[in-house]
């Protein structure tokens, strides 16, 4: 099975040319500098910049509207956001693409912006807020198509929520109306799509697998047929548990959490503490 890994997709699309070019330090301190006076100066307009606070990794925050029973996200949970992005100028450099949320993974510089992954866990649900990130946590010190290097980057965020992996998947399961056909105690759900009769293959038999890996938004990471050996690790657990209860030539879709998965690590195209699904079929 390809290993691969989803990065940042809506954020991304609007900054093409990522790779950056190493600048000098004295260059990147004095742009500090700077973007600290920015920052204070753009404060000292905003009718609720002295509320504003000071994170230790140099961000600073404004809380526009609280939510004392809200609920922090716990690292890997799914955070889902709405959000915008702007320079101090106002030019708006970020934006989220039909569907008026994102949910990424509250684990740490994930997204590729860094202080949205800090400021998640500085926010409860049902708030918003406003971000100031210097240049270091946001698109650094290249020049990006419609951000300048060194750019200081206003966030505007509504924390909508927050989903544990198996809320994930239950959320999945519900929005689908999949009739699961067995869950086990590390919520491994297989949902069988055909009916095969005989033993399921269990341990140490070796067979041809078809499949198409997706995210639970329905976004496909995958695809291919892999020979696979059960029991052994030449695939992701959650694969080869699901594989070891079918039968030849049985087909299910399969959901697991990270756990089974790519776990707190992730891999290219897979970020942390990613659930996800497979269509397979056992060939």
């Amino acid at each position: 099975m390809k290993r691969t890994y989803l990065a940042l997709c809506f954020l991304l699309a609007m900054v093409a040319g990522l790779s950056g070019c190493m600048k000098s330090d004295n260059e990147d301190e004095e742009k500090m500098a700077e973007n600290e006076t920015q920052i204070q100066e753009f404060l000292a307009k905003d009718s609720a910049g002295s509320s504003a606070i000071k994170d230790s990794s140099g961000l600073y925050y404004i809380i526009r509207k609280s939510n004392p029973n809200g609920q922090r996200p716990k690292r890997g949970d799914g955070a889902t956001v709405r959000i915008n992005g702007y320079l101090l100028n106002g030019t708006k450099v970020l934006s989220i693409k039909d569907d008026s949320t994102f949910t990424f993974p509250a684990e740490g510089y994930s997204t590729n912006i860094f202080g949205l992954e800090r400021g998640i866990f500085l926010m409860k649900t049902g708030e918003k807020a406003t971000f100031l990130l210097p240049y270091t946590l946001a698109f650094g010190n290249a020049e990006r198509v419609n951000i300048p290097a060194y750019s200081v980057i206003r966030l505007e965020i509504e924390f909508v929520k927050t989903r544990t992996e198996v809320q994930q998947i239950d959320d999945f399961l519900a929005r689908k109306q999949f009739p699961v056909s067995e869950r086990t105690s590390s919520n491994l759900v297989i949902i069988r799509t055909n009916t095969v009769t005989g033993d399921t293959l269990g341990v140490g038999k070796s067979v041809s697998v078809k499949y198409v890996g997706k995210f639970l938004d329905d976004s496909k990471f995958d695809e291919g047929t892999i020979a696979v050996t059960t029991g052994t690790n030449g695939v992701i657990p959650g694969f080869d548990r699901a594989v070891r209860r079918m039968r030849k030539t049985e087909k299910a879709i399969i959901i697991f959490p990270s756990s089974l998965g790519y776990g707190a690590n992730g891999n290219p195209k897979v970020p942390p503490y990613t659930p996800l699904q497979f269509e397979i079929e056992i060939l």
